[in-house]
């Protein structure tokens, strides 16, 4: 699966490690039911590696999901999970979070039609465009209750990359997002 990345609860922290296996090696180690809905290889190895990733970090911890399919924790402190090619990202912490995680390409330039409006402040390449995406999926994330358009709800400021932050609006309120290039991904993530 590649690298799995855990952002401490200071959400400044990040540390990692390398998954080298296949889905039949973490299936035994995991040893648990799979949910039915996750039918593809893809999918079981990234619910599968995001719980391991978890247990990790405490083994008490269990996830659910609130009626909006945001993953919640049962000891009362906030979560956020980002699955991209063959990274995991999670973040824990007593504040509300956001994670995503997004490889780097022309993707998001090829529909940047679709979450970039004329009021955003991106430059057409891919490394923003990119950025812009991940920034506004982990908006997506932190309201947690779904009914937003990435186009009109989400506006990007600003893209700092000497300070590694994004600024933004969303509801009338200014997050400040955090990124980190990671090979060849951004890691955007924020904490409030």
């Amino acid at each position: 699966m590649g690298l799995m990345l855990f952002i401490h609860a200071d959400c400044m922290t990040v540390t990692g490690k390398t998954i080298k296996e296949n889905l039949e090696e973490v299936r035994e180690i995991y040893n648990k039911s799979i949910p039915l809905e996750f039918k593809s290889d893809k999918r079981q190895l990234e619910y599968i590696l995001t719980r391991l990733l978890l247990q990790q970090i405490d083994r008490k911890l269990i996830i659910s999901y609130n009626q909006f399919g945001a993953p919640k924790l049962n000891d009362g402190r906030k979560i956020s999970i980002s699955h991209s090619s063959d990274l995991i990202a999670v973040i824990i912490s007593e504040k509300k979070v956001a994670i995503d995680i997004e490889k780097i390409s022309n993707k998001p330039l090829k529909i940047k039609h679709k979450f970039i409006s004329n009021i955003d402040n991106v430059l057409d390449n891919k490394m923003e465009a990119t950025l812009a995406w991940s920034a506004k999926e982990a908006v997506y994330k932190l309201h947690q209750e779904g009914g937003i358009d990435f186009k009109k709800d989400i506006i990007i400021q600003k893209i700092d990359i000497s300070k590694k932050q994004i600024h933004t609006t969303f509801q009338k309120k200014n997050l400040v997002l955090n990124f980190q290039k990671i090979n060849n991904h951004f890691l955007v993530y924020v904490c409030i």
